[in-house]
């Protein structure tokens, strides 16, 4: 198979992109500098021509920022998404769309199945899931992932913020009523890859780590012994509002899911704080 990986210089497209070199598949990443999502289908299609998988990872992720740029975010998020369905389509590759936790409202108190009603909050949630419906709409032969809670070597991500924090000894306060899956990079690409060798891949997959946590409990395992107050979300008003549960159901017949994210991160720690 060969591989595009679009938006290769993000956290998870960076992340995507190696991770397939170094598992010795043959891929090419794209930009802004290589292909523009502003051109026609006919356009982009004839640079992604000759790939049997084209990876989405292009995304507007500035979640309070979104509630003032609804139509950037809804262009990126939702128009591109549709845009790359379609070249999908007219080149005959699969595409491995990337989704997010916050197309549901956060509302449940059991983790949400691919099957559950989506409700977003926010306009980077609404961005996301009308990325979903063009893509779904398009008649392409698509994988939705959705996922949550990213951090990775590449890119700014909540461990690094945290342990900068710590090093300059400032005091930290983190939310401990908001609970999700905080989902390594590198674990998404793998999911990515292994749906996208099967036969028939699934239309949506929830790709996050096992299990559930706080952002404080999160913080506890990055910073160890350091200081971390507890503290509620009503004391960190945002732009956007935040899922206070977005635990995602990721069990899976068809491939191994995403180990727990306690685990994973102490696998993960040393690559994902490299350079601090």
């Amino acid at each position: 198979m060969r591989f595009a990986v679009i938006g290769d210089r993000g956290m998870f497209g960076k992340e995507m992109t190696t991770f397939l070199q170094d598992n010795n598949h043959e891929v090419t990443g794209f930009n802004r500098n290589s292909v523009n999502l502003d051109d026609s289908v006919d356009a982009i299609s004839q640079a992604l021509d000759g790939f049997s998988v084209i990876i989405n990872a292009v995304a507007y992720t500035a979640v309070d920022k979104a509630e003032s740029e609804p139509s950037l975010a809804n262009l990126v998020n939702g128009e591109y998404a549709g845009k790359l369905a379609d070249v999908s389509k007219k080149v005959g590759a699969a595409l491995m769309h990337i989704s997010t936790d916050y197309v549901f409202d956060g509302n449940s108190e059991k983790p949400y199945s691919t099957e559950d009603a989506v409700n977003p909050q926010s306009v980077y949630g609404r961005s996301k899931l009308l990325g979903e419906n063009l893509v779904a709409h398009s008649g392409a032969n698509y994988t939705i992932f959705r996922t949550a809670w990213l951090y990775g070597k590449h890119g700014r991500c909540f461990p690094k913020v945290m342990f900068e924090k710590a090093a300059r000894k400032e005091p930290l306060r983190v939310v401990d009523d908001q609970f999700g899956q905080p989902t390594w990079t590198k674990d998404l690409a793998d999911q990515v890859l292994s749906f996208s060798s099967l036969p028939k891949s699934p239309n949506i997959v929830h790709a996050v780590s096992s299990g559930r946590g706080s952002w404080y409990e999160f913080a506890k395992e990055v910073l160890g012994d350091y200081s971390v107050e507890p503290v509620s979300s009503a004391e960190f008003v945002t732009a956007a509002s935040r899922p206070k549960f977005s635990v995602l159901d990721n069990k899976s017949s068809l491939v191994t899911p995403i180990g727990d994210w306690r685990d994973r991160w102490l696998v993960a720690k040393k690559e994902a704080l490299e350079g601090i």
